[in-house]
């Protein structure tokens, strides 16, 4: 009898002690797994507070790093030197957080990205380039430390490379769609050749001697002290036209003459769909929309181009 009642005891104590016993590990497990406890003592939220970048994301702190010689990445333009037609009314700041994962933060003069999940830089830039308008996919324009251009791809993890470090000059003309830089084409110049290439670094055309400044599906424009416009079999069209700017938009071409007369072509074999008096601005740009291309003046809309 005694035996019974002492396992009946056993019994008992394991009833009450065994759950408590796997909570308080379930506890201590989720604890380490999860990692410290981030202490959130930026009264601003600022990214820079007290030697130590905090890295917020939809108002959330993902992590913090210690960070001495800190402060915000800057991207730069350097297309003044060339005759691209890139876009010039850019006012969106690119944030420090990219995602829940990347980050970036300039140290001593050197841009790092650094990895949220891992909690160190992963890599570094002498220098990111971008527009300060929104992309129609995550990638950067990004110099190395020999002055070479390439672009990445930002992803949940990484930076991938896209097009590699390869280029004295890469750009992106201002091809806007829904308010959107197209991403999906770039403007290279390597060796003294340019070239149109894709977002995965190759190319579908042949390299061009003279500085290419627009394309679009069926036409390239450069400009050798001159515009000139030719498709991809190298024909050039409209060459007794004069040409102040050359553009491209879509599908078509936009030639701005001397009167400012915007031209709008779609087969430059043709007649203009379009002549439209312009006036005097400082600066343009086409925004690409279902309802038709609109024609942006000194950041106003001047008109829409419907076109079927």
């Amino acid at each position: 009898m005694q035996d019974k009642k002492t396992l009946i005891t056993i019994i008992v104590l394991l009833a009450i002690c065994l759950p408590a016993a796997i909570a308080g590990t379930y506890r201590s497990f989720t604890r380490e797994t999860e990692g410290p406890t981030i202490v959130d003592d930026n009264p601003n939220h600022d990214l820079i507070y007290n030697n130590k970048a905090y890295f917020y994301y939809n108002d959330e702190l993902l992590a913090t790093y210690d960070c001495l010689g800190c402060k915000q990445t800057t991207t730069i333009i350097d297309d003044t030197g060339y005759h691209t037609n890139y876009f010039k009314e850019g006012t969106y700041a690119l944030p420090a957080v990219l995602n829940p994962n990347i980050a970036l933060i300039n140290q001593n003069g050197v841009d790092y990205v650094y990895s949220i999940l891992i909690g160190r830089t992963i890599s570094n830039f002498a220098a990111l380039k971008d527009y300060h308008v929104e992309h129609t996919s995550p990638v950067l324009i990004a110099r190395n430390d020999e002055g070479k251009w390439g672009v990445v791809g930002i992803t949940n993890d990484a930076f991938v490379p896209l097009v590699s470090y390869d280029y004295e000059y890469i750009s992106l003309p201002a091809h806007i769609i829904d308010g959107k830089l197209d991403t999906s084409k770039f403007i290279a110049l390597r060796d003294n050749y340019w070239y149109i290439l894709n977002n995965d670094g190759t190319s579908s055309s042949d390299a061009a001697r003279a500085e290419i400044v627009d394309f679009n599906t069926n036409y390239y424009v450069v400009y050798d002290n001159a515009y000139h416009i030719y498709d991809y079999d190298g024909q050039e069209y409209l060459a007794s036209v004069t040409k102040s700017g050359v553009y491209a938009a879509g599908e078509y071409i936009m030639i701005l003459d001397n009167a400012s007369t915007l031209q709008v072509y779609q087969n430059c074999n043709s007649a203009p769909l379009q002549n439209i008096p312009l006036p005097a601005y400082t600066s343009m740009y086409f925004n690409q929309t279902d309802a038709g291309i609109e024609i942006i003046i000194d950041g106003n809309l001047y008109q829409t181009i419907e076109l079927g």
